[in-house]
């Protein structure tokens, strides 16, 4: 056996037991349909494992049956009786379970000595949420919100070789390899790694690697055309958790691995981030990204989510950690006020970046700031990039649009809600929607309706205006400005496309 450290002694060299235990998971039901169904929950963002869900979760898996042991083991982390789990394991011998490092048998008990999360289709090892003597500096943490977040982003195309920078449990790269010959995760915590190999083993995953060492020092001269990073972007004073804490100033580390990603990418590739910056007192935030950029050889995409008071910001994730009691939570919070002051934060944005390799060309960068009720998706920032590239080829100008014919992309919905007027019910407000969950929301006026109908690919933009004006009860020349500059938006946005070119849009 081979041990990840004094801790966790998970083992890497027993390929032959980690796929008994992923036979006996896939056999049992231990995947995400029937955890929700046994827990009353119908998706991972309602799971909650903390004190105060444990009494109804224990009572949920009262009954001894495998599933309902393995749950109680490996999702709320308590001892069960050895005869439970030697039924729950069969035929496994409960001593390879053991030998792998994942419980340890004491007497008449087998306790966890990891967590075990089905996430979607990977079953994904970590230290456990509640272990003896806190978090210490090298926990290694599960599938969280962020982690989620960011799959839902990622794109998904065909790629030769993707990495996951800040890989921790090993989750992006290991949902990468289904659609990558080669993917590569890094990280500086060796356990991290050493939880991520196991992982790949776990799964039986093997066009994935490890690698040890901080940012893209591991990969150093090498070229990927995916790179997705959720790195360590939490801006606060502490250096406690290597999952949380960068121990660099301010949002730093985003800002370091944003200029370091270019040469990191193939041309064409693309490189996403989920992480936070500091709005400065006296800055604007969109000046001090566009300096990241600068130079960068790559178009960049900024979707910015959600604008935080430092106060609500500090206090959230104090809450995530062990601060104690109300007298640790206080003393905490003054250190963490004191660090902003400090710096001249007055407020904390969330967001994601995305890059695209593009040499030779004039780079853009577009700043997303409208409220959405979800994140922009993986296929509907191919959309955008796409669009781009059209409206580039095409001059880019609104005049230059009136002899094209438009139709939606065919993942185009329209979401309503109508109210009544004088000449009958009329659009109250809409938003549009392409794929599962990219929504731009807004108020969208009839005569947006109207044109987003008519175009069908049939019909020059000249003679779908002189429709939309018909039908809405409005002046031609009045609605020509403002509507060509809705149609540039919409095709910028990838929610329209030129006609003949809908079919050649990227997968």
């Amino acid at each position: 056996m081979t041990p990840l450290s004094r801790e966790v002694p998970l083992a890497l060299d027993r390929p032959d037991l980690a796929s008994g235990v992923r036979e006996v998971l896939g056999r049992v039901g231990y995947d995400e349909k029937h955890i929700y169904e046994r827990l009353g929950v119908d998706g991972e963002g309602k799971l909650s494992f903390g004190p105060l869900d444990r009494p109804r979760l224990l009572w949920r898996t009262r009954e001894p049956d495998p599933l309902g042991t393995l749950m109680r083991l490996f999702l709320m982390e308590v001892p069960v009786t050895s005869e439970d789990f030697r039924r729950a394991v069969a035929p496994m011998d409960p001593a390879e379970w053991a030998e792998l490092g994942l419980v340890a048998n004491q007497g008449d008990e087998v306790r966890p000595l990891v967590a075990m999360r089905a996430s979607r289709t990977l079953i994904m090892a970590h230290d456990r949420s509640w272990p003896e003597g806190g978090k210490q500096h090298d926990y290694v943490l599960g599938v969280t919100g962020s982690t989620l977040s960011l799959a839902e982003i990622t794109v998904r195309p065909r790629v030769g070789r993707m990495l996951d920078l800040g890989t921790g449990s090993g989750f992006q790269a290991l949902s990468a390899a289904a659609h990558s010959g080669h993917a590569v995760g890094t990280d500086r915590n060796a356990r991290a790694v050493g939880f991520a190999r196991f992982n790949a083993i776990l799964n039986g995953i093997g066009n994935v690697e490890f690698r040890t060492g901080d940012l893209f020092q591991p990969v150093a001269g090498e070229r990927f055309d995916l790179i997705v990073t959720n790195p360590p972007f939490v801006i606060s004073p502490e250096n406690q958790l290597q999952y949380r804490d960068s121990g660099l100033r301010g949002d730093a580390i985003c800002e370091r691995i944003v200029r370091e990603a270019p040469v990191q990418l193939a041309e064409g590739g693309i490189f996403e981030l989920i992480g936070n910056w500091v709005r400065d007192k006296g800055d604007e935030w969109r000046g001090r990204l566009l300096d990241w950029f600068d130079g960068s050889g790559c178009d960049a995409l900024v979707y910015q989510n959600a604008t935080h008071p430092i106060d609500v910001y500090a206090s959230h994730w104090l809450r995530q950690g062990d601060v104690g009691d109300e007298e640790g939570m206080s003393e905490a919070f003054g250190r963490w006020m004191d660090h902003y002051r400090e710096i001249g934060v007055e407020a904390i944005d969330t967001g994601l970046i995305v890059l695209r390799r593009r040499s030779g060309g004039n780079n853009w960068v577009h700043f997303e700031t409208e409220k959405k009720k979800n994140q922009p998706n993986g296929p509907g920032i191919l959309a955008t990039f796409a669009a781009r590239d059209w409206l580039d080829r095409m001059g880019g100008t609104p005049g230059a649009m009136m002899d094209l014919r438009l139709r939606s992309r065919p993942e185009l919905r329209i979401v309503q809600r109508l109210e009544p007027g004088p000449s009958g019910w009329v659009v109250e407000d809409a938003h549009c929607v392409i794929g599962k969950d990219l929504e731009y929301e807004g108020r969208m006026d009839q005569s947006v309706f109207i044109l987003l109908t008519l175009c069908r690919g049939t019909l020059p933009l000249s003679q779908v205006l002189s429709q939309v004006a018909a039908k809405a009860g409005r002046d031609l020349e009045s609605i020509v400005p403002e509507m060509l500059v809705t149609v540039h938006r919409l095709i910028s946005q990838g929610f329209l496309l030129p006609a003949e070119e809908v079919s050649n849009e990227p997968a």
